[in-house]
C-alpha cells in the first residue's frame, strides 16, 4: 500500500498541470522564437556565436509573465540590457570571488523581496543571477576573460532579439482573448459530466470549476472597465451566468447518487451526450474543430430516459419498484432536461460572440504600484515570509557558491543554479521541486551524456539544440519537471557548441544538482522555515465560518426572497476560503514535524468544507415558492449555521440535536407524500396531482437538506460518520 502511494505521489511531479493546455501553443512559439539563433549562426558559419544569442534568449524567456504586448515587450528590453549587464560583470570580475560573490548575494536579494522592492524584480527573478553564474562559470573552463566580455553583447543581442520577435509575434487583444477564457469553465463542467457519465462517478472537483468560473467573471468585468467595450459585456455576461447554472445543475446532479439500475443505460447515455455539447460549446468558443457528434440532434434529446422513468412509474404503480428510486430517476431526468435547456440557450450566445472572436480590444491599462518606504520597512524583518525567504536564498545561495570556490569543485556554479531553481518559500514546495529536478537531471543528463558523446560536429549539436528547445518550451507550461528533462541538455549542449564537448559534464551537472538541491532542502527546513501546518487551523477555522456563512445566506434566500449579491458574495468568500485551506492542508501533509492525526482530521474537515459548498449550490438549483413551505425548514435554518460554527460559548449539542429533529420531520412528511403517491397510481390517477408536484418540488430539497446536515463537520472533528 505505501509503494502504491509512493507510487501515485512520484506520478503526480509529472502530470499536466490544470488549465496548461492553452500555454502550450504559447510555449511552442517561445521555443521556436528562442532558438532562432541557432540556424541563423549556421548559416553564417559562426555557431559559437549563434549560442550565446540564445543564452541571451533563453534569459529573456523566463522573465516573460505575458500582459499587454507594450508593458510586456518594455519589460522584456529591460530585462535584455541588465541580463547582458550583469553577464558582463561576471566576466569582468573573473578572479574576483569576493566581488562576484557579493554581487550574486545581492540579486538573488532581489529576487526574493521581488514587488516589495520593484514590480520590475518579480519579472526579473532569478535570471539576472543566473547570468552572472552562467559567465563565472565559463570563465577558465571555456573562454578567457578577454574571450568571454565581448559575448556579453550577444547576450544583450538574444535578449533584444526574443523582446522583438514576441512584440512582432503577439496579436493585438481581440475578444477571441476573452472567449478563450470564457470557455475554461464550460470545459470544467464537461469534464463533470463526462465523470458522471463513468461505471464509476469520481466527487467533483468544485474548485476547478469555481476557479474557471471566477477568470471568466474577472474578463467579462475587464471588458467593463473604463478601456473596455460595454456592448460586448452584455454579450459575454450571459455566458459566464450560463457556465454558472450549468456548474451548479451539474453538481445537483452529482447529489442525486449514482442512476437506479433501471434508468442505468439512458441516464449515462443521456449524460455523456451532455458533456459532449458542452465540450463542442467550449470547442466553437475557442474556434477548435470540434468533435464529431455521436448520433443526430434527435438523439441528443434526454427522450429515452423520459421512456425509462416512465416504464418505472409504471412498475411502481405495480408494486414491483420503488417509488424512491423512481423519484430520484424522474429527479436525474429533470435535471438533466435543463441542462439541455440551458445548453440550447448557451450555444445561441456562443455562436454570436463567435462571429465577433476578432473585434479587436484596447490594450488594458497596466499601472504598476509603487511600494512604499514604510511598506518595505515592515517588510523587512523576520516576521515577514517574504523576507525571510529572500534572506534564505541569499544564505543557502552564497554559502553553496563559496564552497564550490573553495573546494575547487567543476562546474561548482550548476549547484548555486540548483538552489536558485528549486529553494521556494514553503518547505513542500521546495521539496517537490527538488524531487522533480533530481529526476529530470538523471533523466536529462543522460540523455545529454550520450548526445554529446555520440555528436561531435556543431551544425549537428545546433540543429539537436534547436528541436531540445522548443520541445521543452512547449511542454514547460505542462509540468516543470518536463522542462527540467529537456533544461538540462540545453545548457550542456550550449557549452559543447562552444568547444568540444565531454560527456562527463552531464554526469557532474548530476552531482552539482544533488549539491545543490540538498542544500537547498537543508536550508529550507533550518533556516527561518515558513510552515504550514501551524496555519492549517486558523485556515480551516476561516474555511468553516466563511461556510456557515454561506449557508445560512442560502438558507434564508430558500425561506423567502434575498438578494442575489448577498448569496453571490457569500458563495465567493466560502470558495476562496475552503480552496486557500485545501492548500494550506496540500502543503501541510509534505511537512516533518508534525501530528498527523490532528492533520489528517483537519485535512477532513476542509475535504467535507469543500462537500458542503458544492451542496449549497446544488441546493440554490431547486429554489420555487414550494420549497419555501418544507416542514421545520425555519428549525432547520435557524440551527444549521450555528451547527457547523457554534457562537462563542454556545453548546454544539443543542444546534445538532434541533437540526436532527428538524431533519426528521423533513424524512417523516417525505414519506408520507411517497406513501400517499403509491396509492394514488394504485388508483391510476395520473396527471399532476397535488402530491406529485409536491415531491418534485420538495423532495429534491429535502434530501439535500438531509445530506448537508449529514456532512456537517462537528468542531474540532471530521465530518459526520453518516457521510
Amino acid at each position: 500500500m505505501t509503494r502504491h502511494l509512493a507510487g501515485r505521489r512520484t506520478t503526480g511531479l509529472f502530470s499536466p498541470a490544470p488549465g496548461s493546455r492553452p500555454a502550450v501553443l504559447a510555449g511552442l512559439g517561445n521555443g521556436i522564437v528562442i532558438s532562432a539563433p541557432l540556424p541563423a549562426g549556421l548559416a553564417v558559419g559562426n555557431p559559437q556565436a549563434a549560442a550565446w544569442a540564445t543564452l541571451g534568449a533563453y534569459l529573456a524567456a523566463f522573465t516573460n509573465k505575458g500582459g499587454a504586448r507594450g508593458p510586456r515587450t518594455r519589460a522584456l528590453l529591460v530585462a535584455a540590457v541588465v541580463d547582458a549587464a550583469v553577464f558582463w560583470i561576471g566576466a569582468r570580475a573573473a578572479g574576483l570571488f569576493p566581488v562576484t560573490l557579493v554581487v550574486l548575494a545581492a540579486l538573488v536579494f532581489l529576487a526574493g523581496m521581488g514587488t516589495t522592492v520593484h514590480p520590475t524584480l518579480e519579472r526579473l527573478g532569478t535570471m539576472p543571477a543566473t547570468a552572472l553564474l552562467v559567465a563565472a562559470g565559463a570563465v577558465g573552463t571555456t573562454q578567457t576573460p578577454a574571450q568571454l566580455r565581448p559575448a556579453a553583447l550577444l547576450v544583450l543581442a538574444g535578449g533584444l532579439w526574443y523582446a522583438a520577435a514576441t512584440a512582432v509575434l503577439t496579436p493585438a487583444p481581440r475578444l477571441r482573448d476573452v472567449l478563450r477564457t470564457l470557455a475554461q469553465p464550460y470545459r470544467a463542467v464537461g469534464r463533470t459530466l463526462s465523470g458522471l457519465a463513468g461505471p464509476s462517478a469520481p466527487r467533483p472537483a468544485p474548485a476547478l470549476t469555481a476557479d474557471a468560473l471566477r477568470r471568466a467573471e474577472e474578463a467579462t468585468r475587464a471588458l467593463r472597465g473604463p478601456r473596455g467595450d460595454e456592448h460586448l459585456a452584455d454579450l459575454t455576461d450571459p455566458l459566464v451566468r450560463k457556465a454558472a447554472t450549468l456548474a451548479d445543475l451539474t453538481a445537483a446532479l452529482a447529489a442525486t447518487g449514482p442512476p437506479p439500475a433501471a434508468v442505468a443505460i439512458p441516464y449515462t447515455a443521456a449524460t455523456a451526450r451532455a458533456a459532449q455539447q458542452v465540450a463542442r460549446l467550449a470547442d466553437h468558443l475557442t474556434r477548435r474543430r470540434p468533435a464529431p457528434a455521436s448520433g443526430s440532434a434527435a438523439e441528443t434529446s434526454v427522450a429515452p430516459l423520459e421512456a425509462a422513468c416512465d416504464r418505472m412509474r409504471a412498475q411502481s404503480a405495480a408494486g414491483t419498484q420503488s417509488y424512491p428510486d423512481t423519484a430520484r430517476a424522474g429527479r436525474q431526468r429533470r435535471i438533466l432536461g435543463r441542462i439541455d435547456a440551458v445548453l440550447t440557450a448557451a450555444r445561441t450566445d456562443a455562436h454570436r460572440l463567435a462571429q465577433l472572436a476578432r473585434t479587436p480590444l484596447p490594450s488594458p491599462a497596466t499601472r504598476a504600484p509603487r511600494p512604499t518606504a514604510a511598506r518595505l520597512r515592515g517588510t523587512m524583518t523576520l516576521t515577514s515570509a517574504t523576507f525571510r525567504h529572500a534572506l534564505r536564498a541569499t544564505t543557502v545561495s552564497t554559502a553553496v557558491f563559496a564552497l564550490a570556490q573553495a573546494t575547487a569543485l567543476p562546474h561548482g556554479e550548476w549547484a548555486t543554479l540548483a538552489v536558485l531553481r528549486v529553494l521556494r518559500p514553503q518547505y513542500a514546495a521546495t521539496r517537490e521541486r527538488v524531487v522533480q529536478r533530481v529526476i529530470g537531471n538523471l533523466v536529462g543528463g543522460s540523455c545529454a551524456a550520450l548526445l554529446i558523446a555520440a555528436v561531435h560536429t556543431q551544425s549537428a549539436i545546433c540543429l539537436i539544440l534547436f528541436v531540445i528547445i522548443t520541445a521543452g518550451f512547449t511542454l514547460r507550461p505542462v509540468n516543470y519537471a518536463f522542462w527540467v528533462i529537456f533544461g538540462t541538455p540545453v545548457v550542456l549542449l550550449i557549452g559543447d557548441v562552444s568547444h568540444p564537448g565531454d560527456w562527463h559534464d552531464a554526469l557532474i551537472r548530476i552531482a552539482m544538482t544533488f549539491l545543490g538541491t540538498t542544500a537547498a532542502l537543508l536550508g529550507s527546513r533550518l533556516l527561518w522555515p515558513s510552515w504550514e501546518h501551524p496555519r492549517l487551523a486558523a485556515e480551516t477555522d476561516h474555511a468553516r465560518r466563511a461556510t456557515a456563512a454561506y449557508l445560512d445566506t442560502a438558507l434564508r434566500s430558500l425561506a423567502g426572497p434575498a438578494p442575489d449579491g448577498d448569496l453571490a458574495h457569500a458563495r465567493a468568500a466560502a470558495e476562496k476560503a475552503v480552496a486557500r485551506a485545501q492548500s494550506t492542508a496540500h502543503h501541510a501533509h509534505r511537512e516533518p514535524g508534525h501530528d498527523r492525526a490532528a492533520l489528517d482530521q483537519e485535512s477532513a474537515t476542509v475535504a467535507a468544507l469543500d462537500t458542503l459548498v458544492a451542496l449549497i449550490a446544488a441546493l440554490m438549483t431547486h429554489r420555487t415558492a414550494r420549497a419555501a413551505h418544507v416542514p421545520a425548514l425555519a428549525l432547520y435554518a435557524g440551527h444549521a449555521a450555528p451547527a457547523l460554527d457554534p457562537p462563542r460559548g454556545e453548546d454544539t449539542a443543542v444546534h445538532t440535536d434541533a437540526l436532527a429533529q428538524a431533519v426528521e420531520e423533513m424524512s417523516l412528511y417525505l414519506e408520507d407524500l411517497h406513501t400517499r403517491r403509491r396509492q394514488e397510481l394504485a388508483t391510476e390517477r395520473g396527471g399532476d396531482t397535488t402530491v406529485r408536484v409536491r415531491i418534485r418540488e420538495t423532495a429534491p430539497v429535502i434530501e439535500l437538506l438531509t445530506t448537508i446536515a449529514h456532512t456537517l463537520p462537528e468542531p474540532g472533528r471530521g465530518p459526520s460518520p453518516a457521510t
